[in-house]
Formats: structure tokens, sequence, C-alpha cells
């Protein structure tokens, strides 16, 4: 996502760091700066430290991040890498059963909607009930609740816990809807292009356009990001999910010019943290993944899901930045060296719905079990009255038998990809195939 847009489709690039097949280079942080490792025609690879147009004078002293290189077999340097690039993780987190509203209710979550799920998922062991994109008055602003909604957040939040869960909620920090009340009352607070205008970290439809970043090299923004999720904290709330963090690493002009994109990055994490609490649960999504290590507790690294397995709309030329169960399980495999060395992987939600589908029976299998292969973590996000007690089962035979440790990729760079775990157990997956394959018996 930090990648040179000029670049795309002319050049293979990786940031932060390359898996190839003589071993790993990559950064070991990247709260200074990001980096990039451009791999030339002759194959030679060229290292980038994004300065961010930082004026450098005769004499003056700048600390690039320290760039190491392993050589030999791809899939131990692989593993070897990521421990040391995750030096200064959070202790492990320890995965329990969740549930999110977003793959069946989207936008239009009522709190009607989050009792019927927390019935069951009370009744089935679910330990997280996570509200997601919908409650919220506006995008920007998340003190207060959308007329749809119609009830007091806290409110739902203590039903939530009265019913023996935690209550989680989704935000997105770093942003500000264009016209919206944020932007309006403080445009001071939005990272500028060359020409003076506010940034545009997406652009979002379903949400009404334009969505500007919000400037967090400001020691007043940094004020109000700690205040909010501190307030969103004394409403109940023990489990955060915070979205779209790319948009605090926007490209654009900041108030104090002498950090770099990943500087104000972390910065905004560090606020967000402070609001929250060190015991409170912090899930990233959408974010540059070695700059949030140390500040999540767990983190997405892949497409969203979707419930049909390959892609189908996308951008020309970017097949794999779209919605599809394919692209979260692919980001995900490739990625789960990550878990438990840099911060608890999500590889997205599982969706063992077999009616509002069109996943096959085979496909929701591959999913299930792609998803236990890349982690522990296991989030549903059905309608959870939909489910019959076969879907039951199947979720916990998930949340029961996954396994807990690091993950190892013995051969990164090869389809099928096998997937090897602590215990020595292993399985090989091909999604890339039609039908997709996967041989790994979870077992009871």
């Amino acid at each position: 996502m930090l990648a040179e847009r000029d670049g795309a489709g002319y050049e293979l690039a990786g940031d932060t760091f390359l898996v190839f097949d003589g071993g790993v280079i990559g950064a070991l942080s990247s709260r200074q700066q990001f980096t990039r490792f451009v791999v030339a025609t002759d194959g030679s690879i060229h290292i980038e430290w994004l300065l961010d147009g930082r004026h450098v004078e005769q004499g003056d002293e700048v600390q690039l991040e320290t760039i190491v290189v392993i050589t030999g077999d791809p899939g131990e340097s692989y593993a070897q890498y990521a421990t040391l690039a995750g030096a200064e993780a959070r202790p492990p987190y320890t995965p329990t059963p969740a549930w999110c509203s977003w793959y069946h209710y989207f936008g239009s979550i009522t709190p009607g909607d989050i009792r019927e799920n927390l019935t069951l998922a009370a009744a089935h062991g679910i330990d997280v009930v996570q509200i997601d994109d919908g409650w919220q008055k506006e995008i920007g602003v998340w003190t207060d609740v959308a007329p749809s909604w119609g009830e007091p957040l806290d409110a739902i939040a203590q039903e939530i816990r009265d019913a023996g869960c935690r209550a989680g909620i989704w935000t997105a920090p770093f942003l500000a809807i264009e016209g919206g009340s944020l932007a309006l009352a403080h445009p001071e607070w939005l990272v500028r292009n060359d020409t003076g205008e506010p940034t545009t970290a997406l652009f979002h439809g379903g949400w009404g356009g334009k969505i500007y970043a919000l400037d967090t090299t400001r020691d007043d923004v940094l004020h109000h990001l700690e205040e909010t999720y501190r307030h969103l904290r004394n409403q109940g709330f023990t489990y955060f999910k915070i979205d779209f963090l790319h948009a605090g690493a926007a490209v654009g002009h900041r108030f104090d010019r002498t950090q770099t994109r990943a500087q104000a990055f972390v910065r905004g994490l560090e606020a967000v943290r402070r609001g929250i609490g060190d015991d409170a649960t912090l899930v990233g999504c959408g974010s540059p993944l070695l700059a949030a290590v140390g500040f999540v507790d767990i983190m997405r690294v892949s497409e969203d899901v979707a419930p049909y397995f390959y892609p189908r709309e996308f951008f020309p030329g970017f097949p794999e930045n779209t919605v599809s169960a394919q692209n979260a399980l692919e980001a995900s495999l490739l990625r789960a060296p990550l878990h438990q060395r840099w911060f608890t992987l999500d590889p997205d939600c599982v969706l063992l719905r077999t009616i509002e589908t069109e996943l096959s029976p085979h496909e929701r299998d591959v999913v299930a079990r792609g998803a236990a292969a890349s982690s522990p973590f296991i989030v549903l996000s059905d309608r959870l009255s939909l489910y019959s007690p076969n879907d039951w089962d199947r979720a916990h035979q998930l949340w029961r038998t996954a396994p807990r440790g690091q993950r190892h990729l013995p051969r990164p760079l090869e389809r099928p990809l096998q997937v090897r775990f602590d215990d020595e157990t292993s399985c090989d997956i091909d999604i890339w195939s039609q039908p997709p394959t996967i041989d790994w018996d979870l077992g009871e």
C-alpha cells in the first residue's frame, strides 16, 4: 500500500522486506522511515529509505532504519527475519472466539442486530462481540452515534458485558470525511497536497466520497485522538478494531515537516494506545505492518474476504487487490510467519453460513481451514441465527483445534504452499487451483 503508484506494473518491489530464492532482505523497523526494496532488470536489489521530502543540509545526521540480509533457505530466512524485526512486539495475544457484524450487516447495523447475535454468541462461548462500521455519526466522529443507531453506545456495551462477552468497536482513527463536522471545524488538522488542498486518503462511495487524512504531527490532533479513544474505553469497550490505518501515512504536507510519514504514523498509534490503555486489545487493519509492531495486538494482513472465492471486479491490472476469499487467504498464508513474531495474525473472518453465500461447501471448508492454517484467531461474521447445528460444530472445531504456535513456510515461493506448525505437523494448500485444495485434517 506504500508502493510507488507510478511504478505499478513496471517494477518488482516490496515494502519493508522481500523474500527471494536466496533468502530475505528487509528493514528491522519502520519507526523512523518506510523502506522499499526494488528489483532492477539485472536482478540487483536497490534499497530506498523514504525521507518524504525532508530537507537534509550538509552536516545533518539522519538515522536510517537498519537493513538486514539473511542468505540461505528462503523459508528459514523468512522466519529468522520475522523474529529479528519483531523484537519490539507486544506480548502474544491469546486468541479467543470472536464475532464481527460486518460481513452480514455491513453499514446497516442496529442495536437490535447486535442483541440478536449476542444471545447466540454468549450461548456458544464467543468471547468478543464487535460492532463494525455503521454505528457512528460520521467518518471522523467517534463520540456520537448515527441517527439510525438511535441508542446510547454505552448501553449496548453494557449489555454485551452483562452477557459475559467483551465489547468491541470499529473505528478509523486517522480519517475525516469531506464536508463533515471534523474537517469543517478543523481544516488545519488535514494533511495537504502540493496545491494546498486536503490530501484524499481514499474515496469511499458508501460513505459519500472523499476521505481526508489527519495530520498526526500536530499535538492538538494527538490530543483529540487520545481523548476520543479514552471516551470509547469509558463507554465500556475493551476491544478496538482500527481500520484504514494507511491514512496515517498518507503522502502530503504536514505541520511538522521534519517528520517522515512513518514517524507521523507511529505518533498516531501511540495516541490511540494511550487512550485505550495498555490492557485493551488493539486490532489493526489496512496498515503498514512493521510500523505497527509494538502497538497492536492483532493485525489484519489481507484483503477483505467475501462470500465468493475467486476475484471479480477489480481495477485493471490489480486482481489481487479486490475482495474475495482467495485474496484474503493468499495474503494471510504468505504472511503466516509474522504470526506471534510481529503480532497475532488476523486472516479476516470465516464465513460458515450455508445460505446467502456463493461459496460451495468445499470452498467454505478451504476458507475455514486456510484461515486456521494462518492463525488461530478465528472470527465469525455471519448472522448467527443462520447457523445449523453442523455449522456450530464446525465453528467450535476451528476454535478448539487451530494450532496456537508460530507458523513456518518451508517453501514460500512454491505452489502448493506448505504451512508447518510448531508441533511439526503441516498442511499443503493450493488456493490458486480450480477448485482450491487443502490437505490438512484439523482433527477433533
